[in-house]
């Protein structure tokens, strides 16, 4: 017995003594485990709590948002009546010039030019109407005439040139022509012949409408 106690037991003080430290020792040690396991534990409960709280937030009934899509009256606007438009007022279509209200004049280039050669014409249509109207260039033909037979003209077959124009009150348009100096018929039928030597009248035309003659002498 006294060599078992020799292996635990030290010193001078009695045994009982040295047991009574053992025993406050070992409560110390079984105290602190004791704090750091209900610590953990403390822990461990403090984030379980807003997790619990959390849930509970969610499961709370919130009123909805402005922006939430939640069925709401819809009344529908009544747009505001524009002032309604005065019409326009209607403008009268421009009318056809008359031959009355026409003026035309013929020029040539050559008081005398050689049969079958070419000869620059050019004619000036005019309107005398107070008020504007229209007239088709496309229309000015010019003629070569001997007494009363009409020998050439540039309506057979040549192509018309020029487009509709407006004219008012002395505004006038011209128009360039070529006399070739051959004889035609209406829509170019049969053989181009020169015109003998001689004198001849030379007119613009445009329907109804016939300026003044101007003469031209083939040699």
């Amino acid at each position: 017995m006294q060599g078992f106690k020799g292996k635990f037991v030290k010193g001078s003080e009695p045994e009982s003594v040295y047991w009574k430290r053992r025993a406050i020792v070992a409560g110390a040690v079984l105290v602190l485990v004791l704090l750091v396991v209900f610590g953990f534990s403390a822990f461990g409960g403090g984030e379980e709590e807003p997790e619990s709280k959390a849930d509970a937030a969610q499961n709370e009934w919130q009123p909805p948002s402005a922006s939430s899509t939640v069925n709401r009256p819809y009344i529908r606007e009544t747009p505001a009546e524009e002032p309604s438009a005065s019409p326009s007022p209607t403008v009268p279509p421009v009318e056809a010039c008359t031959a009355e209200d026409l003026m035309l004049q013929v020029v040539a280039a050559f008081d005398e030019a050689r049969s079958g050669a070419e000869v620059p014409v050019s004619v000036l249509v005019a309107s005398g109407a107070e008020t504007a109207c229209t007239v088709d260039l496309r229309e000015v033909a010019v003629e070569l005439s001997a007494g009363v037979d009409v020998v050439y003209s540039t309506a057979h077959c040549e192509t018309p040139q020029g487009e509709e124009v407006e004219l008012s009150d002395g505004a006038g348009q011209t128009v360039e022509f070529t006399v070739d100096g051959l004889a035609s018929e209406a829509d170019c039928a049969g053989a181009r012949r020169e015109l003998p030597a001689g004198e001849y009248e030379l007119r613009a035309r445009l329907g109804e409408a016939v300026s003044a003659p101007t003469n031209l002498r083939l040699t």
